[in-house]
């Protein structure tokens, strides 16, 4: 019977640990300040919310969007978190022929790891590592000194800093 105990026990250790092995770290969640920079003058002009929320349903999804279903929710507190969206990772599935970092340039980055970034329609948050430069095609360039940073369609670059 005490074997059958240290049996059963085992078998569920391993269980376990196998299933947080197969468990992806959530790079994204959390708290983020804003810092929007004028004239080399960084001011906090928002703190964005993220958090995990179930995955996509594939149903109600554009088919090409059905190789990453992971999605998060995003809060602004500068309006009181009333709207949420929902963001997604940038799409990246060779064999389906998806690259959302190619028209960046930093399709190498996201297979070394070292880029990774969000989609929310209208703007797009990427991390990459510390005090780094990022290159915008060959001629405009922007240094993250977080590795957090964000880019909003008729607004421009911010800086984000995770808390």
């Amino acid at each position: 019977m005490k074997n059958l105990f240290l049996i059963a026990l085992l078998i569920g250790v391993s269980d376990l640990l196998s299933a947080q092995k197969k468990q992806e770290k959530d790079i994204w969640s959390g708290t983020y300040l804003v810092n929007e920079i004028n004239n080399k003058v960084s001011t906090i002009t928002d703190t964005l919310v993220m958090s995990r929320i179930k995955d996509a349903n594939p149903k109600e999804i554009p088919a090409k969007e059905e190789s990453d279903l992971a999605r998060w929710s995003m809060t602004s507190k500068r309006d009181g978190g009333k709207d949420k969206i929902t963001v997604r990772r940038f799409l990246f599935d060779v064999e389906g022929d998806e690259d959302g970092y190619k028209e960046f340039g930093w399709t190498d980055l996201h297979k070394e790891g070292k880029m990774n970034c969000i989609d929310g329609g209208h703007f797009f948050i990427c991390q990459t590592q510390r005090n780094t430069t990022v290159m915008f095609g060959k001629d405009e360039s922007y240094f993250t000194k977080t590795g957090i940073f964000g880019i909003w369609l008729h607004y421009g670059v911010v800086e984000l800093q995770k808390r």
